[in-house]
């Protein structure tokens, strides 16, 4: 079921790509400076892409109307494995990309921002998974597999939890970091998983589900 929506998802993200590319360039135009793309001015703005999307992500988690418009899609699952990687509404490509406007007002390329926007969601596709256990150093500083099951959890302690990417350095610093541990089970609190590709996106709006 999960795999359903990336058809959707795939045909969303090719339809809107040169819109949000010509929002970008347009916006680039009131950027006070333009900073040249070199290996530090990339490693800088995949620090800020980051840190962008760690609020996206906690928005969409706190905002009802977001939550309920494309990101429960994403928590409903019962499973935790790769394919609930791509388990991404199509609605998402409408509204997340706006939020990232700010990246290219602070002077960093447009293509730039697009790309580290892919890469830092494409990252997050290998911590979808109960294969990979504790990794020791890595989890208090990195989104491993631990830290994003707890993020998956069903467990009301759990909620709006581990909301970072990459870095597990937004979740310590605004509060919302939780430690790896072991996982009961997955999904939304006092919800049952859709059962079908409509109710993937339907489900949503007709529960009432604890976050309300």
């Amino acid at each position: 079921l999960s795999w359903s929506c990336l058809v959707p998802n795939t045909i969303a993200a090719l339809a809107l790509a040169s819109a949000w590319t010509f929002v970008y360039s347009s916006v680039q135009r009131w950027s006070l400076w333009q900073l040249p793309t070199t290996y530090p001015s990339a490693l800088a703005a995949l620090i800020v892409v980051d840190f962008t999307y760690y609020w996206e992500h906690r928005l969409a988690h706190r905002v009802r109307w977001l939550w309920r418009l494309y990101h429960a899609t994403h928590h409903g699952s019962d499973q935790y494995t790769i394919a609930s990687a791509y388990r991404v509404s199509f609605m998402n490509h409408f509204f997340a990309p706006v939020l990232y406007v700010p990246c290219v007002l602070v002077g960093f390329e447009p293509l730039l921002v697009a790309g580290l926007q892919l890469f830092v969601i494409h990252y997050q596709a290998w911590v979808h998974t109960e294969m990979i256990g504790p990794l020791h150093w890595l989890d208090p500083l990195f989104n491993t597999p631990g830290n994003h099951r707890v993020h998956h959890s069903r467990s009301e302690q759990h909620q709006d939890r581990n909301c970072g990417a990459i870095l597990m350095l937004w979740d310590r610093l605004f509060g919302t970091y939780a430690r790896a541990e072991r996982i009961a089970a997955y999904g939304i609190p006092d919800s049952q998983p859709p059962r079908t590709a409509l109710a993937l996106y339907l489900d949503p709006w007709r529960a009432r589900w604890s976050r309300d």
